[in-house]
């Protein structure tokens, strides 16, 4: 991959990878290529990992028709758009369907599945929370669903308020319960440090593998 370096006054090398797929390394003036080639070693992992993330949202916009693929909690089903009195929107067997009155209307389509994937993480991420919160000992106070471009959850200490991408509805619940633990895990530990990864070792071992699993299916 093509590194970007950039030489700046910082005082610790900073890595970035951009929604671009730009890998953009910022280093102090005087950082040797030894240095250098420690810290994309190092983190050559993560820098994967982003990259994936942001390849797999660069997709094309759905139009919204029967027979597209449409992605709950790992699994694949397959849309269907019915003309009907009132709007629903449920899951049968394989497929996803959505009963609306004006089946042409493109907003109407895009509102009511937004609107069945919300109410879906907020239910689903709500249990997981209440769960993993009590299993820790440790208390959030606010939790808020958005959609992010370059995260899957974020926690913010002073306030314990946690974020979680609306994005996550999609992916296996084991995927979704490792980035709540990872969030939850902030309150106690706020850097990535070894006490961090050693904490989420303890309450989930495989926790490497349910990361992965954020990036093996496009974001749709």
């Amino acid at each position: 991959m093509e590194i970007k370096l950039q030489k700046k006054a910082v005082k610790n090398p900073i890595l970035r990878v951009t929604p671009s797929l730009e890998v953009i390394l910022s280093i102090p003036p005087d950082t040797s290529q030894k240095e250098i080639d420690y810290i994309l070693k190092k983190r050559a992992k993560w820098i994967e990992e982003k990259l994936s993330f942001f390849k797999d949202r660069q997709t094309q916009t759905k139009q919204l028709v029967s027979g597209e693929d449409f992605l709950y909690l790992g699994k694949r089903y397959r849309l269907k758009i019915v003309e009907d009195t009132k709007t629903d929107v449920a899951l049968r067997g394989k497929f996803l369907y959505v009963h609306i009155k004006n089946t042409q209307d493109y907003r109407s389509r895009e509102f009511a599945i937004h609107k069945w994937y919300r109410e879906k993480a907020k239910s689903v991420f709500s249990e997981i929370l209440s769960d993993y919160s009590k299993k820790l000992g440790l208390k959030f106070k606010t939790y808020s669903i958005r959609t992010m471009k370059t995260r899957w959850g974020s926690c913010k200490i002073g306030s314990l308020h946690i974020t979680l991408n609306l994005e996550l509805i999609k992916k296996p619940k084991k995927s979704i319960e490792y980035v709540i633990l990872h969030e939850l895990a902030h309150i106690k530990y706020p850097y990535h440090n070894q006490d961090f990864y050693n904490y989420l070792y303890m309450y989930m071992p495989d926790w490497e593998s349910a990361r992965a699993k954020l990036n093996e299916s496009r974001i749709g």
